[in-house]
């Protein structure tokens, strides 16, 4: 690595390090500890050995006098030559035992390291994306952010364990080989073998910083494709109704193939790159190796001796490769770790405040849009310079066209978003200066599209009030009407509903989350489609519990049938971002124009199918 590439690793690695490393101090220098041990037990104890015990068992060389002594103290009684190349011999498993418990421990414990990292990383990237702004989930793909938290952090701890091993490890076994070399260097003329097997294998250096750079660039290829894949994926599986409908099966099958494709090719190069390394170094390494056997014929070294050297240079070798790997590796992780980051430190567009204000006690639920305007991505405005009063206990309807800014304006009181001008207060506070937890427990959503979790229906229901009791819960379902289908199904509000409320209808579904709403009993209630998804029947029976609800409390409605609307105090008329009306429903149909229009238009297709109306 360069040092400009060591300072971007360093400066994208340093912040997560000092961040989630803390934690597991104690487990990562027990593990440094073990790696040092087995680093010392190959660099010196190999060469060693094959210096110094494989003579001795040979017989080509005396045993040391310590051993003799021990074999006629303890041994006396039996052939000592024997004894003493027994004993010479079992050195050899005692070594590989206290280096391979050693290279387990070393691997085990930084692999606990890298868990608890990717645990960690991963809660948080997860919990950042639950707070992070509508804006931010608008602008990326939910494909993209899957791949993020799951795969990237994946690699991330795969990577970050291996280079924490070989960082430790493969230096130290570099080190200790060397030192070997050193020392037989100093005590044997024949240097020049040494020198010479120094300067072959640094040839390996350039190679291996080419290599990090290629595929560096290749990896941001193989990132995209991931998020190509995981995208066409959720894409497929979250709308299969529609692809079954049009009989999409075989263009969707096409295009993640061909994602997969690319996909598989950036991985293939990949792979190729950090396949030559390996290769490379050691075609170096094996010219190395035969010109130290030239020079060592050439001056006369004993087999031993060339054997300890070869293989103190072999593991010399093997530590320049790994290395190598560990540069590529870390090449690799800043391309991963920028993606990371893009969560991580993503701008939260609307943040909690410093300080939050309380609402007044007890809350009533008076609206105020002062000015408001907003736009999407800075695109066409939804919302232009909308000023209008809601008292606390009205009931509002939103009717307009499509794409008018009904929901955009509920999504205001919520605070999705943010204005791009103006002010959205509650009881006269800014919605900007509330707490998060404070807003959410004043205003009650029930959307088109009824969101249920992995869990019972009771506790799909009791989201809307967690400290609930199972009477409460079982009367906001008899009032949504859930008992009718939850008491004639196994378990009944203990029914577990499988990813996205399956295992019931869409009514179903829609039904449950009206209950949440009516458990919460917040200030505020919204209503966008609320009862789109009910037959006729359900609808009369829940818009009747609806109405009770909002009764006493602020009621934003927005529904396309004007028959969810008859109950409202109030109807406000959206037409490209601007309310251009406000009135009573027959107020309306005398002076706008198009609510008129869109009422006679409702009217006369639910006459055509021989339906009511309003």
């Amino acid at each position: 690595m360069s040092k400009a590439e060591q300072d971007s690793f360093l400066s994208l690695a340093r912040p997560l390090l000092r961040k989630y490393l803390p934690t597991y101090r104690g487990t990562l220098v027990l593990g440094i500890v073990f790696g040092i041990i087995a680093a010392a037990a190959s660099g010196c104890g190999l060469p060693v050995i094959v210096q110094s015990v494989v003579p001795v068992v040979f017989g080509t060389e005396p045993a040391p006098a310590w051993l003799v002594s021990l074999a006629e103290e303890y041994f006396s009684g039996w052939d000592i030559p024997t004894v003493t190349m027994w004993g010479a011999a079992l050195f050899i498993p005692l070594l590989m035992f206290v280096r391979g418990m050693s290279t387990y421990l070393n691997s085990y414990l930084l692999n606990r390291v890298g868990l608890g990292i990717l645990t960690d990383l991963r809660t948080d990237l997860f919990a950042r994306l639950q707070w992070l702004s509508f804006s931010f989930h608008d602008r990326h793909s939910r494909g993209k952010l899957m791949t993020t938290v799951i795969q990237f952090t994946q690699n991330v701890q795969l990577h970050m364990t291996q280079v924490l091993n070989d960082i430790v490890v493969q230096p130290l076994t570099l080190c200790a080989a060397l030192g070997y070399l050193v020392y037989t260097a100093i005590t044997n003329e024949d240097a020049a073998v040494l020198l010479g097997n120094l300067l072959i294998s640094s040839l390996c250096i350039p190679l291996v910083r080419f290599v990090g750079k290629r595929m560096v660039k290749k990896m941001r290829r193989v990132m995209s494709g991931m998020h190509s894949i995981t995208a066409d994926v959720e894409e497929s599986l979250a709308a299969q109704r529609e692809v079954r409908a049009f009989n999409l099966q075989d263009k969707r099958e096409k295009l993640l193939y061909a994602h997969i494709e690319e996909y598989n090719k950036a991985i293939i190069r990949i792979e190729s790159w950090k396949a030559s390394v390996a290769p490379a170094i050691e075609v170096v390494s094996a010219l190395a190796l035969a010109y130290s056997l030239y020079r060592g014929c050439g001056v006369g070294l004993k087999l031993e001796q060339f054997t300890a050297i070869a293989t103190a240079f072999y593991l010399c070798y093997d530590p320049i490769k790994r290395l190598g790997a560990v540069m590529n590796y870390c090449q690799v992780m800043v391309s991963l770790i920028q993606g990371i980051n893009e969560v991580l430190h993503a701008e939260d567009e609307t943040p909690e405040p410093a300080e939050p204000k309380h609402l007044p006690q007890p809350v009533a639920g008076a609206v105020e849009f002062r000015n408001v305007t907003f736009a999407y991505n800075e695109e066409k405005t939804v919302l232009k310079n909308i000023s209008v009063q809601v008292p606390a206990g009205q009931s509002v309807a939103l009717v307009g066209p499509s794409g008018s800014g009904k929901t955009t304006f509920i999504n205001m009181i919520c605070r999705f978003y943010d204005p791009l001008q103006g002010q959205v207060l509650i009881d006269g506070v800014d919605v900007r200066e509330l707490s998060r937890e404070e807003r959410t427990h004043t205003i009650g959503l029930v959307s088109q599209f009824a969101a249920l979790f992995r869990d019972t229906i009771g506790e799909n229901i009791r989201i809307g009030h967690p400290g609930a009791t199972d009477e409460e819960v079982r009367r906001a379902g008899e009032l949504a009407c859930v008992s009718e289908f939850a008491d004639q199904k196994e378990g009944g509000y203990d029914m577990m509903l499988s990813e996205g409320g399956g295992g019931l209808s869409g009514g179903q579904r829609q039904r449950v989350s009206i209950a949440r709403a009516i458990l919460k009993d917040a200030p505020i209630l919204i209503l966008d489609e609320a009862t789109s998804a009910l037959d006729m029947k359900s609808e009369a029976v829940i818009q009747k519990a609806l109405e009770d609800m909002a009764s006493n409390r602020t009621t934003f409605i927005i529904a396309h049938r004007f028959s969810t609307i008859r109950a409202a105090n109030r109807i406000l008329v959206f037409h490209e971002g601007e309310i251009v009306a406000d009135g009573t429903h027959a107020q309306l149909y005398e002076t706008c124009a198009l609510y008129r229009s869109l009422y006679d238009e409702q009217v006369r297709s639910a006459n055509e199918n021989g339906k009511e109306t309003a």
